[in-house]
């Protein structure tokens, strides 16, 4: 058995619940999809910006719910049963990413380079990532 999160309310359940004890949502349709993984980007930030900065990292649904939550560097690993429109937050020093992901891909978050006050990252679909 694993945790997950609803996606409806962002409680933990066990994967085998056929429905979320806390909300209804149906798991089960849920556990139906197949897993994505994101890699995030591992940048610490030092020197004076590191007081405004954060390490945390989230992915969320359009519709603002969170998938996952994490740290900069780890893998992002969660399940959809369908493409899905997403929104990554690197802790405010970078851009807020957003893109179309396809349940059982593999990504990524490239840096792009320019002249700008904040890091700019775009998501991009990868052959491998780190293992996690």
């Amino acid at each position: 058995m694993a945790l997950i999160k609803c996606p409806e309310c962002n409680k933990e359940i066990s994967d085998k619940a056929g429905s979320c004890p806390n909300c209804g949502y149906p798991i089960s349709k849920l556990i139906k999809g197949d897993t994505v993984r994101i890699k995030m980007p591992n940048n610490v930030v030092e020197g004076l910006l590191r007081l405004f900065s954060s390490r945390k990292a989230e992915v969320k649904s359009k519709n603002g719910n969170v998938l996952w939550e994490g740290m900069h560097g780890e893998n992002a690993r969660f399940t959809i049963s369908e493409p899905s429109e997403i929104i990554i937050n690197l802790g405010g020093w970078a851009n807020e990413v957003t893109g179309t992901i396809y349940p059982g891909r593999k990504y990524s978050l490239v840096q792009d380079t320019g002249v700008h006050m904040l890091v700019t990252y775009r998501l991009t679909e990868a052959d491998c990532i780190d293992a996690d």
